[in-house]
């Protein structure tokens, strides 16, 4: 009996994929140039390439977990869910945490199977239900806040994708949308990088200080203005994208006495922002600033001739993902790329590519697609964008 196939890119037009150390595009066979790994990851880099080469007029970046995985100057480095509730176990210790699990009426039959999201929903039911009251209970639910928040706190590396592949993803030409960045993640990988590169960022705050948060911010664009300029067409800044942070973030703090949303130093932080894992992040998005992020990624998802690139993104969220569905439901436009190193995770959505023409899946991490995003020289950052 032959191995099972490993799938390299999936859609309708496009099925790669590795049996019995052969390869197949589209069910013809590859000749092998070089080895074999080498082989398919050429031509899978050529496939998407020649997509992502194709003209959009909206594009939109959708991050997850996984764009920051492993990555970290420091000793911390961005997590999994998994590996972010081992951490958890080891610093809150295996009994306490057993013990808060019988507390709050959770069933743990093997700890280390434990689902975050599920654990944390239970316990913030739990202080719900008795107004909390429960100090004990209180005290772990703040502990294991805090250390995701210390865990997330992550230091960006020389070697980052990130500044790579917003130089590569921002290289259009400047009369087009702003890439619109959406990310769950709380860290500052993207900010980061955005600032050691010099882009500006339009991320919801204002220019002035202390930046506070208003929606608004995101209806204004930058544009460049010249005393010898005789043409009334409008000259768009380069380097500039747009970002929204889902789920918060490590540098929003609240003001206590007027309700409004800051910008302040990540590193001292001490009451960050945040939807942490829970059922309650549904209700919690709801809220502002979160309903505006959400909001926008709706309205993108409905513009015309759009790519939704999917990055690192485990379909965790219900809320996030009846948007995608119903936006490929309604806007026919609409092309939708999962990068994911375990696409073969998403039976979901492989199914759906058999009836939608609009949906590819690659396997790859964020680092490789960085490194391979086709890079539009005509239209690099280091163009004035005039034309």
């Amino acid at each position: 009996m032959g191995e099972k196939p490993v799938k390299y890119i999936i859609s309708q037009r496009n099925i790669l994929f590795v049996e019995n150390d052969k390869i197949y595009h589209n069910g013809k066979e590859i000749e092998l140039e070089g080895g074999l790994q080498e082989t398919v990851l050429n031509k899978k880099i050529e496939i998407y390439r020649n997509f992502f080469s194709r003209h959009f007029d909206n594009t939109i970046v959708l991050t997850g977990a996984g764009s920051s995985f492993g990555i970290g100057k420091t000793n911390v480095k961005g997590m999994t869910m998994r590996k972010l509730w081992e951490e958890i176990v080891k610093k809150c210790g295996k009994e306490p945490v057993e013990n808060l699990g019988n507390k709050i009426n959770f069933k743990i039959e093997n700890i280390k199977e434990v689902n975050l999201e599920d654990f944390l929903s239970h316990a913030s039911l739990f202080l719900l239900l008795y107004n909390n009251t429960d100090v004990e209970v209180e005290r772990i639910v703040k502990k294991i806040k805090q250390i995701i928040i210390d865990n997330c706190t992550i230091i960006m590396p020389e070697d980052a994708p990130h500044k790579e592949f917003l130089k590569r993803i921002t290289a259009r030409k400047l009369k087009h949308n702003r890439l619109k960045l959406f990310t769950t993640n709380y860290d500052m990988l993207f900010e980061q990088a955005a600032n050691e590169c010099g882009f500006t960022m339009i991320d919801g705050f204002t220019f002035t200080f202390p930046r506070v948060f208003n929606g608004n911010n995101y209806d204004y664009d930058i544009v460049i203005r010249k005393n010898s300029r005789i043409t009334a067409q409008e000259n768009y800044a380069s380097k500039v994208f747009h970002l929204y942070k889902l789920h918060g973030s490590l540098d929003w703090a609240r003001n206590a006495e007027t309700g409004q949303i800051l910008k302040c130093d990540f590193e001292n932080n001490k009451k960050p922002v945040m939807i942490f894992p829970s059922s309650i992040k549904y209700e919690t998005s709801y809220e502002q600033p979160f309903f505006e992020m959400m909001s926008r990624f709706q309205t993108e998802l409905r513009m015309d001739n759009a790519l939704l690139i999917i990055i690192g993104y485990s379909f965790g969220d219900k809320h996030i993902n009846s948007m995608i569905f119903e936006a490929l439901d309604l806007n026919h436009s609409l092309q939708l790329v999962i990068v994911d190193p375990y696409i073969e995770n998403f039976e979901h959505i492989i199914e759906k590519t058999q009836r939608s023409a609009n949906i590819m899946l690659i396997r790859s991490d964020f680092k490789e697609l960085a490194l391979n995003y086709p890079y539009s020289f005509a239209y690099g950052q280091e163009e004035n964008g005039e034309e």
